[in-house]
């Protein structure tokens, strides 16, 4: 009995453990999206003039805000993705795993199968 009620234990820390760290994943997604949508707002206020009334950023190029939103929309977009639907990603493998295993195992058995009828 003690034995499984120290395996049960150690399952429910690996399980808190595992709950905190998404926590803290989840934390770090929404900060980055925070920096993010800060950054660029500010961003885009100087691109249009209300801070200089147009002096400096008259100089800058327009596509250089569009290329600041995507690239780095991309890259909040890649974060989430990792953050929320890696499992996604993992089932995913873990059943195409498990359906190659199975067919090489029907595979492996119809041979067996050819071979018995022969004998």
């Amino acid at each position: 009995m003690g034995i499984r009620n120290t395996k049960v234990m150690n399952e429910q820390e690996s399980s808190f453990e595992r709950a905190q760290k998404h926590v803290q994943d989840l934390k770090g997604w929404y900060n980055h999206l925070l920096v993010y949508v800060v950054v660029n707002s500010a961003y885009l206020l100087f691109y249009f003039g209300l801070f200089d009334r147009g002096a400096i950023s008259s100089y800058i190029p327009w596509w250089s805000p569009v290329i600041m939103l995507v690239a780095w929309g991309i890259s909040v977009g890649i974060h989430f993705i990792v953050v929320n639907k890696g499992n996604f990603i993992n089932r995913s493998y873990k059943n195409w795993e498990n359906r190659k295993i199975k067919e090489f195992l029907e595979r492996e058995e119809a041979k067996q199968a050819d071979i018995n009828k022969w004998e």
